[in-house]
């Protein structure tokens, strides 16, 4: 793609029209005043077949706006400048655009070299020279044009065929994202939107997203340099049919994209460039921001400083109007409001809604983008520490770097800076999720403090905090379970394995006659007061060593009263039994004789059946639930 830059009235349209026999003026008040309004559009057939896009922009200051609209995704630059008028504000200023828009290479066409002699056509290509020096277009090669004599067309044909040839192809990976230039309907077709795609590609029958307003159309037709094509890929000049979108207000400014991976917002933050020749830029200064086709007023908070020199590069975020659609990577423009003139650009480095921020903390997590580029993993992990402690989803990453799902999770799942909890679906900064573990591991062992042996607590009794959310909770807690640190027991509790180290010869003893006596007394079995009188144990050690006894499955609290663990086993055959010959319903008065025990210990213990999973108590009735977990352990364990 290459677009015209150039003073008005140096004759880019007519250069146009005589290199590609297209008259890139397309509207009737062009024509009628002899002078581009709008962008203008035609495609160069290069001798091999192949057609390279030509974007016409208007050379009037009043009309810069659509001139950066025509500058988007653009390969090379066609400079233009007459040779009775040599270089104007206008040539300076494109140059400035197309500088700060990363359009780096081209050629410059010295045009009106009929109306001159060769002495002011020199004075004028040395005037060139002088003005391009030390812009990346300082080495470009001036060919002398005439498009009314034809003198030169061939050589300015030849050097831009060679320069496209040398121009890499760009990549057609990825999702698709396209500026909107021009919208319009045609007969028995409906609404077409028209671009330079960006990235990626999009196929007929493809869905596409509009930003900002997040409208969604199926695309019925395509085609790239005014022919039919099946797929329009990034670079191209492209057509997009989408009768869907007639309500969807679309607008040059609006943004074609797939679906669900890019977003809109008014808040933008950028690495900024000031121009050498820029008057001072001061904190919240107004401006008018141009990125990709879309133009938005706003102002410019200065992240780092109260004011900017020319020639300054800084971090600053620029507080819009109304919401845009652009991502990392996009270069931008920066225009005062008055009087207008371009003062500078940059990197868009991510876009957001509209949120109360601290300068200082967020200069801090800008400089961090600048630093991670274009790397997609280091991109990734910024966007994740980013977050804190509350983390991001796949989708919210794959959004702020502008990639699919499945390409950021492959990053995630692989890097040793951020952790990805599959359970949750979240990344979280890894170490937040070490630091959890430690914080994790200290509550336990406060928790526990009265009771030295134990080794469990119950799951909600680590409490979360604005430091410590559920989201990272719940992946502490299950990247301990995966390193063996944790294991989840019944009625909701976290068994600490450390924690479950040899006790000493003597409380070890103590345990053990404690497990015997309640399993001795079976299913009428002690209360821990009934226990610590009848062995001679303390009541608060009693206490610890049931806890432990507990975690070590030897023992069940069932209410008041602590069962050895067979003895819970049994009454679980006997119940499953029981039910199963009664068509699923427990006949408890049966159930009591065969046990053995009374009213007073069988309500809880069936209560705690329930709490099992194994019945359910509905209508006064008792049922067994076949279809249970803990059905299927019971017979897995027979």
């Amino acid at each position: 793609m290459v677009g015209t830059a150039g003073h008005i009235d140096h004759g880019k349209s007519s250069l146009v029209r005589a290199l590609t026999g297209t008259d890139p003026d397309r509207l009737k008040e062009e024509k009628e005043r002899g002078l581009t309004i709008d962008l203008g559009f035609a495609s160069l057939r290069l001798a091999d077949g192949r057609l390279v896009g030509m974007v016409d922009v208007p050379g009037h200051e009043r009309f810069v706006k659509n001139m950066v609209a025509g500058s988007t995704a653009l390969d090379l630059a066609l400079l233009v400048v007459a040779a009775d008028d040599s270089v104007m504000p206008q040539t300076i200023e494109h140059l400035e655009i197309l500088n700060l828009l990363g359009v780096h290479r081209g050629v410059c066409a010295l045009t009106k070299v009929d109306l001159v002699d060769g002495d002011l056509a020199d004075l004028a290509e040395d005037e060139i020279r002088e003005t391009l020096a030390g812009t990346p277009l300082e080495d470009i090669e001036i060919i002398r044009v005439s498009s009314t004599t034809g003198v030169g067309l061939d050589e300015l044909r030849q050097h831009l065929q060679a320069l496209a040839l040398a121009t890499p192809t760009r990549g057609h990976d990825g999702p698709f994202r396209m500026p909107i230039q021009r919208v319009f309907k045609l007969e028995g077709i409906g609404t077409v939107v028209t671009g330079i795609p960006l990235r990626g590609a999009v196929r007929i029958g493809d869905e596409v997203e509009f930003l900002p307003g997040g409208g969604r159309a199926k695309v019925r037709a395509l085609q790239a340099f005014g022919g039919a094509v099946d797929r329009a890929v990034a670079g191209h000049s492209a057509a997009l049919s989408v009768p869907d979108a007639r309500d969807l207000g679309l607008s040059r400014g609006h943004v074609a994209a797939t679906p669900g991976v890019f977003h809109a917002g008014d808040h933008v933050d950028v690495e900024l460039e000031v121009l050498s020749t820029s008057p001072r830029l001061d904190h919240r200064t107004e401006v008018r921001f141009h990125v990709g086709t879309a133009e938005a007023l706003g102002v410019i908070s200065l992240l780092e400083h109260e004011t900017l020199g020319p020639g300054s590069v800084t971090v600053a975020r620029l507080l819009l109007q109304e919401a845009v659609a652009c991502a990392h990577g996009d270069r931008f423009l920066l225009r005062t409001m008055n009087p207008p003139r371009t003062v500078g650009g940059g990197t868009v480095l991510q876009v957001s809604e509209g949120r109360r921020y601290r300068r200082r903390r967020l200069a801090e997590q800008v400089r961090a983008l600048v630093e991670a580029g274009n790397d997609p993993v280091r991109r990734a992990v910024e966007s994740v520490r980013r977050a804190g402690p509350i983390g991001k989803t796949l989708a919210e990453v794959a959004s702020e770097i502008a990639a699919t799902g499945p390409d950021v999770q492959a990053i995630l799942e692989t890097c040793d800076e951020v952790h990805w909890h599959p359970r949750g679906r979240r990344a979280f900064d890894q170490r937040l999720v070490e630091a959890g573990i430690s914080s994790v591991q200290q509550s336990v062992d406060r928790i526990l403090k009265d009771r030295p042996s134990a080794a469990s607590i119950v799951r909600a009794s680590l409490r979360t905090t604005h430091d410590f959310p559920a989201e990272l909770k719940e992946a502490v807690l299950d990247e301990m379970g995966a390193r063996g640190q944790v294991r989840s027991g019944a009625s909701g509790r976290l068994l600490f394995v450390e924690r479950l180290r040899p006790l000493p010869v003597g409380e070890q003893d103590a345990l053990d006659r404690i497990v015997q006596h309640s399993e001795g007394l079976g299913f009428r079995p002690p209360t821990q007061a009934e226990a610590a009188s009848d062995l001679g144990i303390p009541p608060a050690k009693l206490a610890d060593l049931v806890a432990r006894a507990i975690d070590e499955a030897r023992l069940e609290q069932v209410g008041d009263h602590v069962y050895g663990a067979t003895v819970i086993r049994r009454a679980l055959v006997s119940i499953r039994d029981n039910c199963l010959a009664h068509d699923e319903v427990l006949d408890i008065p049966k159930l009591r004789d065969d046990l053995g025990t009374s009213r007073k210990y069988l309500i809880p213990l069936l209560e705690h059946v329930d709490a099992l999973g194994l019945t359910r108590l509905r209508a006064g009735e008792r049922r067994i639930l076949t279809s249970s977990d803990a059905f299927a352990a019971l017979a897995a364990s027979n």
